[in-house]
């Protein structure tokens, strides 16, 4: 009896995770799907001065030795990948977006990496939705720290 009643128990608990778990709502830290198309995507993290310090210290520590402190594509690792014939990390802060230039394409590109030489941080530890958004404020913002012209946001 008590064996039936724990089990009970357990399953129940169980039941009312899953449920909690699959709701289908979508919270702000939720991510694009994979199949939605990225010119479509909308920044849901506004571009405050909160935003824009936690990209650039994401910015820092995982994207500045490929396109450097600024952002002209000329880190460190930038330099060895030009030297061994591969492509060189794009300038971020001119107004030339290869991989496209709206918000959601600049989060796919981050998320989901372009070839060899830039691997997606979809996956890494620590790393999620939301300081996917904050990188693409970030990156935003170099374009006008450096004077140039803004690049396209999203719609």
């Amino acid at each position: 009896m008590r064996r039936a009643l724990f089990d009970s128990v357990v399953c129940l608990a169980l039941m009312v995770w899953l449920a909690a778990c699959s709701s289908g709502h979508s919270s702000p830290s939720d991510g694009p799907s994979l199949k939605a198309n990225p010119k479509t995507i909308k920044n849901p993290v506004a571009s405050t001065p909160e935003s824009l310090a936690t990209g650039k210290r994401l910015y820092d520590r995982l994207c500045a030795d490929c396109h450097g402190a600024t952002g002209r594509g000329d880190g460190e690792k930038a330099k060895k990948l030009a030297a061994a014939g591969e492509p060189k990390a794009p300038d971020l802060t001119d107004d030339k977006w290869d991989h496209g230039s709206t918000d959601g394409e600049i989060f796919v590109d981050i998320r989901d990496g372009l070839g060899s030489t830039m691997t997606g941080l979809n996956g890494k530890p620590g790393i999620g939705p939301e300081e996917i958004w904050h990188l693409v404020n970030y990156v935003r913002s170099l374009v006008q720290l450096h004077g140039m012209r803004p690049i396209i946001s999203s719609p």
